[in-house]
């Protein structure tokens, strides 16, 4: 009886947390609030050469790969990127459209600034940007494409954490419902699909 008590104990303590079990743990960080502009014109979230040269960014590591890191097996819901030609030491990320600070959650090497937009058509949508060194925005906050969010780890910042954070971690969200937890607790294609855009093909095709 104890062994089955012990095995089930063990299960309960040792389950993969799902979106809809640990969403409620984040929506405190959420702000609920309309974009002031339309985000009609979309730029790289870096300071380069040409905002609008999508050959100024380089691509890390790809959307929708599995990964082992945070929960094991889970599904990269971003690209991994970082300007082709820095022009500093300080990697500073800028937002991408016009729209409102949403979200700054988490701490440490995985803090996180999400802006909601919203589309000409009226349609709302998010991006995100994760490992931020240091956050220069708050909730409510109205932002455009020359509003520095925050800047980036560097190489050796990075170090203290056993890991490569001198990236930044790129979300383009079709909802915002989990309040950040599907960025680590995506598992299958059908939550991918369900909430996140493949980053490298919203800028091919709106950063013009």
């Amino acid at each position: 009886m104890k062994t089955l008590l012990f095995i089930f104990l063990s299960a309960l303590l040792f389950e993969t947390p799902t979106i809809e079990k640990d969403r409620d743990r984040w929506k405190p960080y959420y702000t609920d609030a309309a974009p002031l502009k339309i985000a009609d014109q979309w730029y790289l979230p870096f300071d380069v050469a040409n905002r609008k040269k999508v050959n100024n960014i380089k691509i890390i590591s790809i959307f929708g790969d599995h990964r082992d890191s945070y929960v094991k097996g889970h599904i990269h819901t971003a690209i991994d990127i970082n300007p082709a030609q820095p022009k500093a030491k300080l990697v500073n990320v800028y937002a991408m459209a016009n729209g409102i600070v949403c979200s700054v959650h988490l701490s440490e090497n995985q803090r996180t600034v999400v802006v909601k937009h919203k589309l000409p058509n009226g349609q709302m949508m998010f991006t995100s940007y994760k490992h931020l060194k240091e956050v220069y925005v708050s909730n409510g906050q109205a932002v455009d494409q020359n509003t520095k969010l925050a800047r980036l780890f560097t190489p050796q910042e990075s170090k203290k954490y056993g890991g490569d954070y001198h990236h930044l971690h790129l979300e383009i969200r079709k909802k915002f419902d989990d309040f950040g937890c599907a960025s680590w607790l995506t598992f299958n294609n059908t939550q991918l699909n369900d909430r996140f855009y493949n980053p490298q093909s919203f800028i091919k095709e709106h950063v013009k």
